[in-house]
């Protein structure tokens, strides 16, 4: 369909050029059709890039809500792991998406940082809500700072982690991803057993 390939092509000019570079004709040379043909299917530049920042932003969470489920009823301590396994899978196997996102996060489009804001907030709520409610499930005896606690650890490493692929090579990836493990289930018993 061309206009997922016109979204396509926006995210790997994206990631390649960043703002300034990515143009309406390379899009256009990427997909092989004339500039012009993109405005039968976004009004203007501004939409297409909020249309390619959704479908990142989509394409994310549906990994992570996958993750999520398929490990779910397992131990709390893989559930968090599976989670860390799928923050680094997602961002090294779908690299173009990740540095185009950095690239729109970062461009003078205010209406991508909404938009961002918002999935932010919306996955954010979900993400917490689920694991809030695994951990007082299995844990009646937590309080809520000691579930807070959790959660914030668990972020605080995810960014990290998420930040990691763009900087580091594969060795480097792998090892950040075995420190995060270790230290998320060192937390996760030191906090459970109190």
């Amino acid at each position: 369909m061309t206009r997922d390939k016109i979204i396509e092509a926006t995210i790997e000019n994206f990631a390649e050029y960043g703002y300034q570079g990515t143009s309406m004709r390379k899009i256009a040379e990427k997909v092989g059709i004339k500039p012009a043909s993109i405005y039968y299917f976004f009004t203007n530049k501004q939409e297409l890039f909020i249309q390619a920042i959704r479908g990142i932003l989509h394409h994310h969470f549906a990994n992570m809500k996958t993750a999520y489920e398929h490990h779910e009823a397992a131990s709390i301590n893989t559930l968090f792991s599976e989670l860390f396994n799928r923050i680094v899978f997602h961002h090294t196997q779908n690299e173009e998406e990740t540095k185009a996102y950095i690239m729109m996060v970062t461009s003078p489009i205010s209406d991508i940082k909404k938009e961002v804001r918002e999935y932010l907030e919306e996955y954010n709520n979900w993400l917490v809500d689920h694991l809030v409610g695994e951990l007082r499930m299995r844990y009646p005896e937590l309080h809520n700072p000691e579930i807070q606690s959790i959660i914030d650890y668990f972020i605080f490493i995810g960014n990290g982690l998420f930040w990691g692929v763009m900087i580091y090579d594969s060795k480097q990836i792998d090892q950040n991803l075995e420190q995060a493990t270790f230290l998320m289930n060192q937390f996760l018993n030191q906090t459970i057993k109190e």
